[in-house]
């Protein structure tokens, strides 16, 4: 996408994209991408993480978390507020979709920052 950069941030247990604006950022976002906690990130979800980047101004951290049934996903949530907080500092923010929203909502707490939900088709 124009005028973002990406990178990987490597694991274990799984990797991070980190979606940068060209000109920097001073702040970041942690996002969860929904799907039922089975799916992996797709281009669907690459593409809106790469716009709230751009719109934000923020780098926005998209894990690549494991799939696995309820509540699997919630370790993995932590694991990745971890390594976001070692790379970048304390995100401003928490964003996610659907079972997103639900990963999302189980590490923002820690950080007491805002929380962006979103539940598709409701």
């Amino acid at each position: 996408m124009s005028g973002v950069k990406l990178r990987i941030l490597p694991g274990p247990p799984f990797d991070i994209h980190v979606f940068e604006p060209q000109q920097g950022a001073k702040d970041s976002i942690l996002y969860f991408q929904g799907g039922a906690f089975y799916c992996k990130p797709s281009p669907y979800h690459r593409k809106p993480a790469g716009l709230y980047a751009l719109e934000t101004g923020c780098r926005l951290y998209l894990p690549d978390y494991r799939t696995c049934p309820y509540p699997g996903p919630y370790p993995d949530a932590m694991t990745a507020w971890k390594q976001v907080t070692t790379d970048g500092g304390i995100p401003r923010g928490f964003a996610g979709d659907s079972a997103g929203a639900a990963a999302c909502r189980s590490s923002q707490s820690r950080a007491g920052t805002c929380l962006f939900c979103i539940q598709p088709g409701r």
